[in-house]
């Protein structure tokens, strides 16, 4: 008979434990389910970047005499960053106008000779004129190859001059300087430019979508741009691009909407690029949230459709209370945004109430725990059980609970 009765009780111990984890519903705060998406507009991950950047080549026929920025300076529009020898330059237009002068003499020398030749044909016998047509004819080759001569030597002691005329670098924009490869430098680097600046003053917003969701943005959308520090501080503008190839880099994630395929691994991701109307207070890398529309003043609660169980003409949500004790509670519904599927909640709901995502198998009076707890048991606290309100009573157990608590059951032998 003990053995009987300590096997029931172990029996039914184990019953009520495994009964005690089916009862537990996990909760969350309202605020932690919408994290700033409080309006109910979708919003989307962004990062503050440059639009433009100079890249700088150096010519290899040119010496450089002195490079004047470095790696991590700002420059301003016409600052000068590096300047080539102009010693080797002039001694090059020197050396081309030479050329040129040459080339002009030979085609005078030319002319001179084809007009000599053709005065004596004139009085050149028969059996002679043959001779004079061909020499006047060799002579008229060599005058137009000369011609043409002239010309390149021409173009190339412009260019030199054009180059002595510029022997100072400069930058075209105001920036950055990201990089400045040195002579030293190995040609291994992955950049042809010599110098690359990241242009500071355009600035714009780079933003990061699903798949499912890139077909419903369009060129020329209005947006709102929000700092991830202060929901009050706003930048508006619209979508200047949208990027038709997808990317694996997942370093910028969706903070709504971002969902995952059966497998386990992220959906596509796809760039849409954000034009401001005003940058004041961005700064190059900042990550921001993106929201779809125009700015809104809307301080409504909005809280997604799942959440709330329908019952005829009436609504409620699930909500944990300061007994960490499930409850159904009635709510007040307003407006409905058909794109996200959000309800306006009029009254009934705070944004610090902990409410339940419904199930058929949730009760009033189910154990409530917070859905980030590891233990499905009674939490300890700070592990997982509901903060209790200072001011409540409920923060201390009720003597009359504490007594109806019935003790273990002793079991006595026969």
């Amino acid at each position: 008979m003990i053995c009987l009765a300590i096997a029931a009780c172990t029996l039914l111990t184990g019953c009520d434990g495994l009964s005690h984890k089916q009862d537990t519903a996990y909760v969350q705060t309202v605020s932690s389910i919408l994290g700033s998406d409080l309006s109910g507009n979708s919003r989307y991950s962004g990062v503050v970047e440059s639009s433009k950047t100079q890249k700088i080549s150096k010519d290899g026929s040119k010496k450089i005499s002195e490079i004047r920025v470095k790696e991590g300076d700002m420059v301003k529009k016409g600052d000068v960053l590096f300047t080539y020898d102009k010693t080797a330059l002039q001694m090059s237009v020197d050396t081309a106008s030479l050329e040129v002068e040459a080339s002009s003499n030979k085609i005078s020398s030319y002319q001179a000779q084809i007009k000599q030749l053709q005065n004596e044909k004139k009085s050149a016998s028969k059996s002679e004129q043959l001779s004079y047509s061909l020499q006047i004819q060799e002579a008229q080759l060599d005058l137009t190859e000369e011609q043409y001569n002239l010309k390149v030597k021409q173009k190339e002691l412009d260019n030199l001059k054009d180059d002595l005329n510029h022997v100072n670098v400069v930058a075209e924009v105001d920036g950055l300087v990201q990089s400045v490869q040195n002579d030293d430098s190995s040609s291994d680097s992955g950049s042809d430019s010599f110098i690359t600046i990241l242009e500071t003053t355009v600035q714009q917003i780079r933003g990061t979508v699903s798949e499912m969701e890139v077909a419903s943005l369009n060129e020329g959308d209005p947006v709102t741009v929000y700092s991830r520090l202060n929901d009050d501080k706003t930048w508006d503008g619209t979508i200047s691009k949208i990027s038709n190839e997808s990317t694996t880099d997942n370093s910028e994630q969706e903070i709504y909407d971002g969902e995952e395929n059966d497998s386990g691994q992220s959906a596509s991701k796809y760039s849409f690029y954000v034009t401001l109307r005003s940058t004041d207070g961005l700064m190059i890398g900042q990550h921001v949230y993106i929201e779809l529309g125009e700015p809104s003043n809307d301080s409504a609660l909005w809280l997604y459709a799942d959440y709330i169980v329908k019952d005829g003409d009436n609504a409620y949500v699930w909500v944990a209370d300061q007994k960490n004790n499930l409850n159904k509670q009635e709510v007040t519904l307003g407006r409905h945004n058909e794109e996200n599927d959000t309800y306006e909640i009029v009254s009934g709901l705070k944004l610090e109430d902990y409410i339940a995502y419904p199930s058929d198998s949730l009760q009033e009076g189910q154990k409530a725990v917070l859905s980030d707890s590891s233990d499905t048991d009674e939490p300890e606290s700070g592990s997982g059980q509901i903060p209790e309100d200072p001011e409540s009573d409920s923060a201390e157990t009720p003597a009359e609970e504490t007594a109806a608590d019935p003790a273990p059951a002793e079991v006595e032998g026969t």
